[in-house]
This record gives structure tokens, sequence and C-alpha cells, in this order.
């Protein structure tokens, strides 16, 4: 939860917000880690990054839902907390939002510190993953399988 709230505020360090705080960075060192092609922040980084923009894709396609990417991660929680009016529903997205966030910060670090890259393809499958496990310990939903619960 605390970790969403640093994204929404513009708290976290994304290139940008480390140039801002004046941590001395090379030009070429500026740009985003998936797609090196824009400067990193935090919209660009979850939202605007094609690579990203893949992982929302096929995320979306999975849950049978569709929406316009907005332009700022606080409007895009709420594209996804208004996708249904069934609370057990909504907070199943939530989970599946805060995993998709939590794992595209913690490969863009691995990537930047481990020089480790992963496909698209296998961040979405990680992030299911992190969704399914979560959901059984904070929605209190029965025990079931990986594949029951995709």
């Amino acid at each position: 939860m605390v970790l969403s709230w640093r994204f929404f505020l513009d708290r976290i360090p994304t290139r940008d917000n480390l140039r801002r705080w004046n941590i001395v960075f090379l030009d070429g060192l500026l740009a985003c880690v998936y797609c090196e092609a824009v400067e990193e922040s935090v919209n660009h980084l979850f939202l605007h990054c094609r690579v990203v923009m893949g992982i929302w894709s096929n995320l979306m396609r999975w849950l049978g839902i569709t929406f316009l990417m907005p332009p700022i991660l606080y409007i895009h929680w709420e594209c996804w907390s208004m996708e249904t009016r069934r609370k057990r529903l909504r907070k199943g997205f939530w989970v599946i939002w805060r995993a998709a966030i939590w794992v595209i910060w913690i490969k863009r670090n691995h990537r930047i510190f481990r020089n480790v890259l992963m496909e698209a393809e296998e961040l979405v499958e990680e992030i299911k993953v992190l969704a399914w496990r979560w959901s059984l310990s904070w929605l209190n939903i029965p025990t079931c399988l990986y594949n029951e619960w995709c």
C-alpha cells in the first residue's frame, strides 16, 4: 500500500527524480531501462513505455477489460477501480494492479543492478503468479490452484 502511494506522489527514485534530487547522472543514463528511448519518469516507466504498455495490454486482455491508457498513474488506478461494481472483483483487480506495479519496478531494478532483462510475457506471468499468491492471503479466498485462479 505504501509503495503505491509513493508511486502516486512521484516519490520513487526514477531517473528523472534522481536528477531532480541532484544525484549526478551521465547524460546517457536517464533513458528508460525497458525501452531506452525516453527519459525515465514514473508515468513513462509504468504507463507509456512500449514494453510496459504491452504488459498492461496483455493483463487487460486476460481480464477481459479495455480502456485507453491514461496520462498519469493515479487515473490508471482509477480505471482499474471502476472496471466493476462488484466489491470482491474490484479488490481482485487492485491486487493485480499492485502486483503489476511491483513487478515492473522490481524487474527495472534487476535490469539496472544485475543486468537481467526479461521479456514482457515473462513479466506478465510473474505478475499473475504474484497476484495469485497475494490474493490467497489478502482476499480470504478459499485455497485454489494457480490454474483455477487464472
